[in-house]
């Protein structure tokens, strides 16, 4: 009987043996999982994974968002300027072929007058293009002596802009304008007529901003000419776009232009300082 038991019972530890040989062999071919694996298996979904992929979401967002492009489309704008000028007339003729009679200088009052305006910029990222035409019929006088200076402006200009802070843009353009005086002195019977076409150079400085989800902010200064054209060109402006729906409002501002040149033909010499400056008010479209 004994002998029976003890024969059960070796063969029965030798089983258990041979099954532990056989686990071991089993965890053997197992992947070993290093400490910070085991740690992150330990972890729950929530730990470690999600803190890493919130910020890179969030941080594409702010990149995509402000690499967006944004169109604005001014189609209609009115100007009403006050215009004054300074002319200086050289000597002419009253008659064709006739003697050169005296020329001579003087200022006129500012009268107010109408211009149309029409525009568009496109800003990406750090980049933004500005460009505007304007087509104007001006009138300003002075009674005694009598000065009336008659003024026809067509003029295109472009300029583009790389941000350098915030919202300020560092801007470089160009400004065509194609003129034309009619000028009356005195009783004269024969006016002065002269159409000068100058191409400008222009830098300048912007800022561009959003004052809330409705609201923009356009503040603009260049300056040019750098007699390539003109002696002197300057111009700026203030506008503000008053969204009233996604893709249209109102732009509501106010433009200056100031201009000095000099047209010299058969060695007669013409110059003329002239200043625009009034409210705009006019549509938008904002895409």
């Amino acid at each position: 009987m004994h002998k029976r038991i003890a024969t059960v019972t070796f063969f029965v530890l030798l089983g258990l043996r041979g099954s532990d040989v056989a686990v071991a062999q089993t965890l053997s071919k197992l992947p070993r999982l290093s400490p910070t694996n085991a740690a992150d298996s330990r972890s729950g979904p929530l730990d470690g994974v999600a803190p890493r992929a919130v910020p890179s979401e969030s941080s594409s967002q702010t990149s995509t968002a402000s690499d967006d492009m944004k169109v604005s489309v001014y189609p209609i704008l009115l100007w009403v300027p006050a215009f004054t000028a300074t002319t200086t007339v050289p000597p002419f003729p009253d008659t064709p072929n006739g003697p050169d009679l005296p020329g001579g200088t003087g200022s006129t009052s500012a009268s107010f007058d109408g211009a149309a305006l029409a525009g568009f910029s496109i800003e990406k990222a750090n980049w933004r293009i500005d460009a505007d035409g304007i087509w104007a019929a001006l009138v300003t006088q002075r009674e005694r002596p009598l000065l009336h200076v008659d003024l026809d402006v067509l003029y295109g200009h472009v300029s583009g802009g790389v941000k350098v802070y915030k919202g300020l843009f560092v801007t470089g353009g160009v400004r065509r304008l194609a003129l034309q005086y009619d000028i009356q002195l005195g009783d004269r019977p024969q006016h002065f007529i002269r159409k000068p076409g100058i191409w400008d150079p222009l830098v300048g400085l912007a800022w561009h901003s959003a004052l809330g989800s409705r609201v923009a902010l356009s503040v603009i200064g260049e300056g040019g000419g750098f007699g390539a054209g003109a002696d002197v060109d300057l111009g700026g402006a203030v506008r503000v776009d008053l969204k009233i729906a996604r893709h249209v409002g109102l732009a509501l501002g106010y433009s200056v232009l100031y201009l000095k040149l000099s047209d010299t033909v058969l060695q007669r010499t013409f110059e003329v300082k002239q200043t625009l400056h009034g409210p705009v008010v006019g549509l938008g479209l904002y895409f």
